[in-house]
């Protein structure tokens, strides 16, 4: 009986719910070498493993256009603080070399005969 009281008066005054705590980077065990050896991979790792496993870059196949623009999406999606000119000039040529697009264009599947 007392809990409900207690309850019914934190529900009258307006008490919220704890907020939700902040968000954490993923804890991964992935090291340099999981990444193809090629120029731009160190930098390409600690750009990227700061917040999320090398899995999810290896699972991609985008342009260099299409990882350019990934790049401005986590900077203004996920606070991803935005890497030095340089260094994201090496980050989209890295992954645009190591994960290229997958798609070799659109075709309509109505259009074939």
């Amino acid at each position: 009986m007392k809990g409900r009281i207690v309850l019914a008066v934190a529900l009258l005054l307006g008490a919220t719910a704890p907020a939700a705590p902040p968000a954490v980077a993923q804890v991964h065990n992935d090291t340099v070498e999981d990444l193809p050896d090629a120029p731009g991979r160190e930098t390409v790792f600690y750009a990227c493993t700061a917040c999320h496993g090398v899995k999810i870059i290896t699972q991609q196949g985008q342009t260099a256009e299409r990882w350019d623009a990934t790049i401005d999406f986590m900077i203004e999606r996920h606070g991803m603080a935005a890497p030095p000119e340089e260094d994201r000039r090496i980050i989209v040529a890295y992954l645009a070399a190591q994960f290229p697009s997958k798609q070799k264009g659109y075709s309509n599947p109505f259009l074939k005969k």
